[in-house]
């Protein structure tokens, strides 16, 4: 399930809601290069690893530089995708990572409306259920 929507109030990015899961990447042409997206992950479950893993190194691989993660597992998910970042473009000591992604959380779904704000491209926006999404919408909608 894909949506797209333009939020006037969060800098008039293009933002696309999604459910967590490599089938929202593999199904749309929209997502071959993702260099000019942030992706923001909304979790409440820590879903298989191995999952996780290969929707890292989908978006990693294809460009995506600004990952953001937001809900009750969001080290764990931090913590993979920049494991599989490492893998991706390489660590083998100071200065040899250039090439590397921008990888931040933040505390509540409450400040996601700022996050978008500081988002300067376009916004993908992966959560682990409806119900996320839902609530996405609703705080993106409040401010």
């Amino acid at each position: 399930m894909t949506q797209n929507m333009i939020m006037d109030k969060a800098s008039s990015q293009n933002i696309t809601f999604g459910l967590t899961g490599k089938g929202i990447l593999d199904n749309n042409n929209k997502f071959r290069n993702m260099c000019s997206q942030t992706v923001i992950i909304i979790t409440d479950e820590f879903e298989d690893e191995g999952i996780i893993r290969d929707l890292a190194d989908t978006i990693l691989t294809r460009g995506c530089k600004n990952v953001a993660f937001c809900g009750a597992d969001s080290d764990e998910w931090q913590r993979i995708f920049c494991e599989e970042d490492r893998e991706i473009n390489g660590f083998y000591g100071a200065g040899d990572y250039d090439d590397f992604a921008i990888m931040w959380r933040f505390e509540d779904l409450d400040s996601l409306n700022d996050v978008v704000g500081r988002c300067w491209n376009e916004v993908l926006i992966l959560c682990s259920n409806l119900n996320l999404i839902r609530e996405c919408r609703t705080v993106l909608n409040e401010n």
